[in-house]
């Protein structure tokens, strides 16, 4: 049976297929509708590349045969007219990177596109090297579906309710929800620690909200008619709402701070807060849902932002394994048809470049 780990791979994130700058002595070639060389270059990078990767003991001829694969899925593809245009290229890059921005957010950090593009090009050696894996990544999986598409949906089958069930009791602790709260705030920005009279402007700041927080406390207004004056312009229509806290969430903690974090977690629903001071400034808190640490049951909400059951998650989680495992057979499939119409010369005798 012949390696097909390389294009698996390339369906769920981009390929590593560079081209080598200089010719080498070749390890092999393809030829579905061209001759293809394979150089010894190329088969020493894709071991580098698996051995990078975490990959122990990696065995060339392996890797050459994935290589080989890799080759003949492209060029079947490209018989068989399967293009990706500049502006599929375009979206299909702009989704990797947001998805890398909500990744690094998760941890409190923050992701600009230079930093994106630098580390492609630390991984990749340039952009242009990083577009073509984009792009024959995007190539594989369109072309998988074209013509094993209607195969894979077959294939799949609604969970039933007793599978549901039992993947729910072996991974119950896994559906454990921390204490959270709900929270909207009236917001005062702190002055940039390196800011010209910094420790004055903070001073006013924290003056001007401590008399709205007294004004709510008089009965002279309320939170929400104060809301107007909060310096958080994208909270301001939506009532001063920022959405949940959990107790675990570390990047509210880095960025707010362990001390703002446990006191808004301390209120109950409808207490407006004292004036709270955070990392980033000053605050007046009002919790509207506070809910207690506890295992979800599978009619609960996954995530209390969501509605989704953990029912219908892992319904979901389910059906994506029954995908996945069906798309994988169908690649296998595809790669053995094409293999068996290709001319594939392997010239690696297993000795060293």
């Amino acid at each position: 049976m012949k390696k097909i780990a390389s294009i698996a791979a390339a369906l769920l994130a981009a390929a590593s297929l560079c081209a080598a700058s200089m010719i080498s002595q070749p390890a092999a070639t393809v030829n579905l509708i061209r001759n293809e060389v394979i150089t010894m270059d190329q088969l020493d990078e894709q071991v580098a590349r698996l051995e990078a990767a975490g990959a122990q003991n990696v065995n060339p001829l392996d890797a050459l045969q994935t290589l080989i694969n890799d080759r003949v899925f492209l060029q079947g593809a490209e018989r068989d007219g399967v293009v990706i245009t500049d502006s599929q290229l375009s979206s299909n890059y702009n989704q990797v990177y947001n998805n890398a921005v909500q990744q690094a957010a998760q941890y409190g950090q923050t992701l600009t596109r230079e930093d994106f593009d630098a580390e492609v090009i630390r991984q990749f050696g340039s952009m242009d090297a990083y577009m073509d894996a984009l792009r024959n990544q995007a190539i594989m999986q369109t072309y998988l579906y074209q013509e094993k598409g209607t195969e894979i949906q077959n294939s799949i089958t609604a969970p039933t309710e007793d599978e549901i069930s039992s993947f729910y009791r072996q991974n119950q602790q896994q559906f454990f929800q921390p204490e959270n709260v709900r929270l909207a705030h009236i917001y005062m920005a702190k002055a940039a620690a390196d800011a010209e009279n910094a420790e004055e402007v903070n001073a006013e700041k924290k003056a001007a909200i401590e008399a709205i927080s007294a004004d709510i406390k008089s009965g002279a207004t309320t939170f929400e008619a104060s809301v107007p004056l909060s310096e958080d312009a994208a909270s301001v229509p939506n009532g001063g709402e920022i959405g949940w806290l959990a107790y675990n969430d570390a990047g509210a903690r880095q960025g707010f701070g362990d001390a703002f974090c446990d006191a808004v977690l301390a209120m109950q629903p409808g207490q407006v807060s004292d004036v709270l001071e955070s990392n980033v400034g000053y605050h007046i808190v009002k919790v509207s849902v506070h809910n207690p640490a506890k295992i979800l049951t599978l009619d609960d909400n996954i995530a209390p932002d969501q509605n989704v059951t953990v029912r219908q998650f892992i319904s979901q989680l389910l059906t994506e394994r029954q995908m996945q495992v069906a798309s994988s057979q169908a690649l296998q499939d595809m790669v053995e048809e094409l293999r068996s119409e290709a001319r594939i010369n392997i010239l690696y005798n297993g000795t060293a470049n």
